[in-house]
């Protein structure tokens, strides 16, 4: 027993050296002095992979918001709050049922200090957050500490600060994912597909040998990943620094976008066809002509050309995407990415050119994968438009109207491949194949899918790409449809128990009923607290024991009350986490007898079958 207690004292003081910073790699600071003789306090937060922290924007009913408190002083004082450097990610968080913003990877944050003087003075504070890992949270503070001059030459650090972690982010892998898939896509378009063998052909044929075609490949991939990489390097150099900051929320470059994404659907869908001057593709067609290995570049040169009417969109999105993140690399890294999906089939064939023989022929179907990109392409426009809409403040397109029209653009599609209707440059089909069919059905569920959203569900898995709930979301109620608010929740059956948020008077009541004392340590901004809630404590198992056999007591980590020796209630309640259950993460779930010694736990999120036989362990 004593050695368990030495053992657990050692535990608590190794986490309350870091409990600070769970989930923190690092946090650096750094001040610089600005041209107009404020300064500015750069805070950089390094994250470790699979967590996350909060923006500094405060969100009503939802977490914690990072702020920044300075000690007193007489030498400078705080202009304005804690700013985002970066635009931070939105999601919807399932544990408060609104969007969030949050940070991966790194964070950086801005303190614009006004001096009292021109004399070297010293900053010191604390900068609290929250951070996450989808199965716990932890509310952490680091102190910060600079030293500041203020006659020093202003510094460059508010002009350009680093954007360098984001891009290790988990969300740059998905980026460069789709954009492989994106230049895979285009090799399936009714402008390249019908190209390959007279490509492969060139690169194989001629005379040429065996490793004089492979070669040949080789270059005519490197090529095409060249001629994309210049592409992506030509908008990447057109974006400023100060641009990159606001460019994914300015209604230009979103109204380019959406306009360009509309014109490709109307041409996909037959309207007319986009074309780049004839001239290009007959010079490099000339020049392929020539034969050789230089030849080879002129051949992606022309295949570029040439493809661009189906191949535009993509790029366009690629480019998108890379532009509105705000990270000047990634419109290069995404091209290159693209050109190595898009060349790498030709690459491939043309060292196993035997792999022809297996490819379908074209025909109608490749005019069925136009349509398809043409309501793909309609359905993303919307999203731009939505930009747009929430830059001015309009109001025009609600969340409700966003979603009816893709439950529209989506049964349209599966109607569409049950051959309901054709488009212009359609051929007559005498039946419906397999395929087909199952194609219907993978958009008519779809459509299907998305409209509870219109009765204000959630719909987690495309929650980034359509707008927050904003209450223009439907409930039925007898029979009538009204507009609701989609942020409105119910309070959980575990919410509805009686507890204290006061240890000591909760142990008072368990020695007077003769009760164990169930603690629950949590916070108000704690997501993953009020999933477990919502779900494991509010089951009647857990809920029937709890109210039945407990008394219990809900400790906030984060309870802003007074305490004189602790400062606040939650930091008496976080250092009591600590050192008798050696953690510093929330939720965490312990029983204790009325003197306070531990029967059961900790245990954290759970299911509930492991939650009942933790409560049965207590007995």
């Amino acid at each position: 027993m004593r050695l368990k207690r030495t053992v657990m004292a050692v535990l608590a003081g190794l986490i309350a050296l870091c409990s600070s910073a769970q989930g923190v790699i690092s946090v650096d600071s750094k001040a610089s002095v600005l041209p107009d003789g404020n300064v500015e306090l750069l805070l950089t937060v390094s994250l470790e992979p699979g967590w996350y922290m909060y923006s500094t924007v405060p969100v009503s009913g939802g977490p914690m918001a990072t702020s920044f408190t300075a000690d007193g002083s007489s030498a400078f004082t705080l202009s304005g709050g804690l700013q985002d450097v970066e635009e931070a990610h939105v999601k919807l968080d399932e544990g408060f049922g609104i969007d969030v913003k949050y940070f991966e990877g790194t964070a950086q944050f801005r303190q614009v200090i006004v001096p009292a003087s021109q004399e070297t003075f010293t900053v010191t504070g604390y900068l609290e957050y929250q951070t996450c890992n989808g199965a716990e949270c932890t509310l952490n503070e680091s102190e910060v500490s600079v030293k500041v001059d203020p006659s020093a030459a202003p510094g460059e650090a508010s002009a350009a600060p680093s954007k360098g972690g984001k891009a290790a982010g988990q969300g740059f892998w998905s980026f460069l994912l789709i954009a492989f898939l994106a230049g895979l896509a285009g090799v399936i378009t009714p402008c390249v597909f019908p190209m390959i063998p007279m490509t492969v052909g060139f690169l194989i044929g001629g005379g040429s040998t065996k490793r004089a075609g492979i070669m040949k490949g080789v270059i005519f991939g490197l090529s095409i990943i060249v001629i994309y990489t210049l592409l992506g390097l030509i908008v990447a150099l057109f974006q400023s620094t100060a641009a990159t900051d606001a460019i994914g929320t300015h209604w230009i470059p979103n109204l380019i976008f959406a306009l360009l994404f509309l014109i490709f659907a109307v041409s996909f869908l037959g309207a007319f066809e986009i074309t780049l001057p004839s001239g290009l593709a007959n010079k490099a067609d000339r020049e392929a002509d020539k034969g050789g290995y230089i030849a080879a570049f002129f051949v992606a040169l022309a295949m570029t050309i040439v493809s661009f009417s189906c191949t535009g969109p993509f790029v366009g999105s690629i480019l998108a995407a890379a532009v509105l993140d705000g990270v000047a690399l990634r419109p290069i890294v995404g091209m290159a990415v693209f050109g190595l999906g898009f060349s790498l089939p030709f690459v491939v064939l043309s060292f196993f050119p035997g792999v022809m023989k297996k490819l379908p022929k074209s025909g109608g179907w490749l005019n069925m994968v136009k349509v398809v990109f043409a309501y793909i392409m309609l359905a993303f426009a919307m999203k731009f438009l939505y930009n747009i809409d929430a830059y001015f403040g309009w109001g025009i397109i609600t969340r409700l109207g966003f979603i009816a029209v893709w439950v529209v653009l989506a049964l349209l599609l599966g109607l569409y491949f049950l051959g309901v209707f054709r488009t212009s440059h359609d051929s007559p089909s005498e039946g419906i194949g397999w395929g087909r069919h199952i194609a219907a059905i993978v958009c008519i569920t779809f459509a299907f899918y998305l409209i509870p959203g219109l009765f204000g569900a959630p719909l987690q898995s495309i929650s980034g790409l359509i707008p927050p709930m904003d209450g223009s979301t439907l409930t039925l109620s007898q029979g009538n449809a009204q507009a609701a608010s989609g942020n409105e929740a119910t309070a959980s059956g575990y919410a509805t128990l009686e507890s204290y948020t006061n240890l000591d008077e909760a142990l008072a009541t368990g020695k007077a009923e003769g009760k164990p004392v169930f603690i629950a340590f949590k916070s108000h901004t704690c997501s993953v607290c009020k999933q477990m809630e919502a779900t494991v404590l509010s089951s009647a198992a857990v809920m029937e024991k709890l109210s039945a056999d407990f008394v219990i007591a809900n400790l906030y980590v984060d309870d802003k009350t007074e305490d004189a020796e602790y400062r606040t209630l939650g930091r008496r309640y976080r250092d009591f986490e600590m050192k008798q259950f050696a953690s510093a993460s929330q939720p965490l779930y312990a029983v204790v007898d009325a003197e306070g010694k531990t029967l059961a736990g900790p245990v954290g999120s759970c299911s509930q079958e492991e939650f009942v036989e933790f409560l049965n362990k207590a007995k």
